[in-house]
């Protein structure tokens, strides 16, 4: 039976909404007898997590911080087009009876362990995949500095000084280093593609609404996607396969349909790709410019079509991405990661121990303290009319890159334009940094990253980004590089 409220309890929350209020008396009094109503509702058990044995990593054997937790799961009796893969789970989506932190210390000591697997996960075992950890990540997936690594520091591959990208870190380093043969990633501005261009992997977006993010704690619901890296495209396919489609826990999903991209990465053809280059996404970077220019010009040689586009509306993108970023990170938050206008509003249990977590001792770290603040900022000054208007840029971004893609197959460009830099290096211009991969988030296209060469032994990424649900074609195209550059990422 949850606490009757007083008349002071009225007050404070009447001051904290800039309401003026009556009687405070009769308020009290109203709420108390509808919290009795609501106590029914505590008849409805929570249920109760696996048992499934999980244990920490060794960081002699983890000098790189890939991991948070390592377990072993595999469903009996399963079998399927990932039979014998292995598979690395971001740390912000469920496994059931493994713990979970979404990379903060506000969901460790004790552990928050959730009772039931991510369709995602559910999918990957039914298709006869071996989970084997969880992997690193910033704090919420809101990372790009040593302060957001609050759990582990992860550590590039290429050189442990500097950052592998995140907010997928962990799964980033994994695949690079062939710990896994798939990692499952989020990306909200190329939290996906941050790892697989600076750590060397191809990394995959997906469609917005195409994978189901029930049993996943996320950034920004406009923005999110689960998607994944891995050691070769084709697994990233075969993952693609695996979990896309309809999944009632999910009404993003509803009327999309499972892919067949496996089929689409074998014996890639060239010549039969036609590839935009955006002028927008260009000009940044001038040394990795060349780099990725360079393999466009290969892919040409091989037969592919090669064409110069522009993206209409692309300065929208920041001013959109911020607006619905930012608006809907610091209300998830502070509403404790309750989903307000989902069907599938959230796990129960991580919202009730999010809340038990701000009278405990444990903090969110600076970044995310600043992002609820200029949500709330942002309300106070127009009611999130900006939000609105946020997402009207969408629409016309969206339709920018519909165009862009109307004669072509993909756009390519470099996927972040500058090396990975070191953890001692702030980044100085992090919308710069993510002027090519944020925009496809907002538009919500899918969007491969490739490792396509090097500068100063750093990996550089190039990026293909196709039409709204195609997915298979934006993977075809990163298999087509593979084939033409002859790297195993194929």
């Amino acid at each position: 039976m949850s606490e009757a409220p007083s008349p002071e309890d009225v007050a404070a929350y009447a001051d904290r909404l800039s309401l003026s209020v009556g009687d405070a008396d009769a308020l009290a009094e109203q709420f108390a007898e509808q919290d009795a109503v609501l106590d029914a509702l505590d008849a409805i058990a929570a249920p109760e997590p696996p048992d499934r044995e999980h244990w920490d990593p060794d960081p002699d054997a983890d000098e790189l911080g890939a991991w948070l937790a390592r377990c072993d799961v595999a469903r009996d009796g399963a079998s399927g087009p990932l039979d014998g893969l292995t598979v690395g789970v971001k740390d912000n989506v469920a496994v059931a009876g493994v713990p979970m932190t979404c990379g903060s210390p506000l969901l460790t000591d004790p552990d928050y362990v959730p009772a039931r697997d991510a369709t995602v996960v559910d999918r990957l075992l039914d298709a006869g995949a071996r989970i084997v950890g969880k992997t690193n990540m910033d704090e919420f997936a809101f990372g790009g500095s040593r302060e957001s690594m609050r759990l582990r520091l992860a550590r590039n591959p290429h050189d442990p000084a500097r950052q592998p990208g995140s907010s997928s870190a962990g799964s980033g380093v994994a695949a690079a280093t062939g710990e896994v043969d798939l990692a499952v990633g989020s990306d909200t501005g190329g939290s996906i593609r941050f790892p697989a261009a600076w750590s060397g992997v191809p990394g995959l977006k997906p469609s917005r609404g195409l994978v189901s993010h029930a049993g996943f704690v996320q950034y920004a619901k406009t923005l999110d996607n689960v998607g994944f890296l891995a050691p070769t495209v084709e697994n990233l396919a075969l993952g693609l396969d695996a979990v896309s489609g309809p999944d009632p826990r999910d009404e993003r999903t509803q009327g999309r349909e499972p892919t067949a991209a496996a089929d689409a990465v074998v014996d890639p053809a060239p010549e039969a790709l036609t590839i935009g280059l955006p002028e927008e996404l260009f000009g940044a970077a001038p040394r990795i410019d060349g780099v990725v220019r360079d393999a466009v010009d290969e892919l040409a040689a091989a037969g592919a079509t090669v064409r110069s586009v522009s993206i209409e509306n692309y300065d929208f993108w920041l001013p959109a991405w911020l607006a619905l970023g930012m608006t809907e990170v610091g209300n998830y938050l502070a509403a404790d990661t309750t989903n307000y206008w989902s069907l599938s509003p959230g796990e129960r249990a991580l919202i009730e121990r999010l809340h038990e977590a701000r009278d405990g001792e444990s903090e969110l770290g600076a970044p995310l303290k600043a992002a609820m603040l200029y949500a709330e900022h942002r309300s106070r000054v127009d009611g999130d009319a900006a939000y609105v208007a946020a997402h009207e840029a969408r629409r016309r971004l969206a339709a920018g890159v519909d165009d862009a893609l109307a004669d072509v197959d993909v756009l390519a460009s470099p996927t972040v334009p500058m090396l990975a830099p070191t953890w001692d290096e702030a980044v100085d211009d992090l919308f710069g940094a993510l002027a090519n991969t944020g925009p496809f988030n907002v538009s919500g296209h899918p969007a491969v990253s490739v490792p396509c060469g090097s500068l100063d032994g750093l990996p550089v990424g190039l990026q293909f980004v196709a039409e709204r649900g195609a997915d298979a074609t934006a993977l075809r195209a990163g298999a087509c590089w593979a084939s033409v550059d002859g790297s195993d990422s194929h």
